[in-house]
């Protein structure tokens, strides 16, 4: 394993890209080593992040013994926390199929030994739990995690920005990276920063890299840094490019619904997760419910479809499980961003020499942005892996072929 880092005097300790919740929680997590980290983002507001875009789900209920310790990590810190960041521990519930059914039981010790707390479910105790749910066919089995829940995503990533603010990390609002050059001892970046925030159809294109845009106003200037750190999710392969890094990373297209149903609002559960892939929890008086359709194609997409969505592949999957969805209405919803990597497990570790990244959490960034920012925090200052022990996460899997494959992905 490398070195830590030295960081020389007259440039930046750390410059982090991307200020979503991995960049946030990095930054924190380096203060707390006595490292300064500056955090660049195009919209700090985080209008096209994944971490504003996803369900808020966290869940310790993986198969993969390195996910599920970045996210029992994640929970007890969120547990500590948990009136600021709207944490509710209400559960994960997930039913199995046949096919998936034995599995989800063999790795049950695994989880149990990790600490990660799990209960097994017949059909008759899932409805007795949650009597909306009345058509069990298909249905093999349960998982019931009590201490997984849910999270408000922007009050976390509002919290690690203040902690790592009084650390003395600073954050830069409207700046996009055009040239990355590496060199033995530093990094240097060129970068522009407009002078007024992008539209929404802009700022993708910027960060897709696309060519053409609308004219902006702006200023140019040079970072030097001691290191740095890409945490852009979806965005990150681009910017990893501009170093002469490549990456199998792939931005997919995922769509949430916000329904209402007449009957039911599930106000006293958690996250569930269906057989068929669907997954919902309550929302206020709504119901947010989400599916990721397996012949999605990647791209840098954020088109909601809307109604038709809903019809071809929200409301059928509830229906078939609750007949009290029989008259659910469609409210609205949104597209945003998962970074997928061939495994379906997130990259964490050292890309180069001085350039290090955190991204393609496969739509788990906010169930394990503690635990991952602790572990390239310590990566980045002492030149190992923290106590979580996420080395499997490397890139260097996937040319020595030792991928991580995490089947529980939705």
């Amino acid at each position: 394993m490398v070195a830590g880092i030295q960081f020389a005097s007259g440039r930046h300790d750390v410059v982090v890209i991307g200020a979503g919740i991995i960049g946030s929680a990095l930054a924190m997590a380096l203060g707390e080593r006595g490292v300064r980290a500056l955090v660049l983002d195009p919209d700090l507001v985080g209008r096209l992040s994944s971490s504003e875009k996803n369900a808020g789900g966290v869940r310790a209920t993986w198969w993969q013994p390195v996910n599920i310790r970045l996210c029992l990590a994640s929970i007890r810190y969120y547990e500590a926390i948990r009136d600021e960041v709207g944490f509710r521990q209400k559960g994960y519930l997930w039913l199995y199929d046949g096919d998936t059914w034995e599995s989800a039981l063999a790795h049950l010790d695994t989880q149990r030994q990790l600490g990660h707390e799990i209960e097994v479910l017949t059909c008759a105790e899932v409805n007795r739990r949650v009597p909306e749910i009345d058509r069990l066919d298909g249905v093999a089995g349960a998982t019931f995690s009590p201490r997984d829940g849910l999270i408000n995503p922007n009050l976390l990533k509002l919290h690690y920005r203040n902690r790592s603010r009084e650390l003395g990390a600073s954050f830069a609002d409207r700046v996009f990276v055009y040239a990355i050059e590496r060199a033995h001892d530093e990094v240097r970046l060129e970068c522009w920063q407009a002078d007024e925030a992008l539209s929404d159809h802009a700022l993708a294109r910027m960060m897709a890299r696309d060519e053409g845009g609308e004219p902006q106003s702006g200023r140019t200037f040079e970072l030097r840094c001691s290191a740095l750190a890409v945490c852009a999710g979806a965005w990150s392969p681009n910017l990893l490019k501009l170093a002469g890094l490549d990456s199998p990373t792939q931005a997919v297209r995922r769509q949430l619904c916000l329904v209402h149903c007449r009957a039911t609002n599930f106000a006293g559960h958690g996250m569930i997760v269906d057989t068929s892939g669907l997954y919902f929890h309550n929302e206020g008086e709504f119901i947010l419910a989400g599916y990721s359709p397996p012949d999605e194609p990647p791209g840098y997409s954020f088109r909601y479809d809307g109604e038709d969505f809903f019809q071809k592949e929200i409301w059928p999957r509830m229906f078939a499980r609750m007949s009290c969805c029989e008259r659910l209405r469609h409210v609205g919803g949104w597209a945003g961003l998962y970074a997928v990597t061939p495994d379906r497990s997130a990259i964490v570790g050292l890309a180069a020499e001085r350039v290090f990244e955190a991204h393609s959490f496969s739509g788990r960034g906010v169930m394990q942005s503690y635990g991952a920012g602790q572990e390239l925090a310590s990566l980045i200052t002492v030149g190992s892996y923290g106590p979580l022990d996420a080395r499997q996460l490397s890139r260097e899997r996937f040319a020595s072929g030792a991928l991580i494959h995490e089947p529980l992905h939705i």
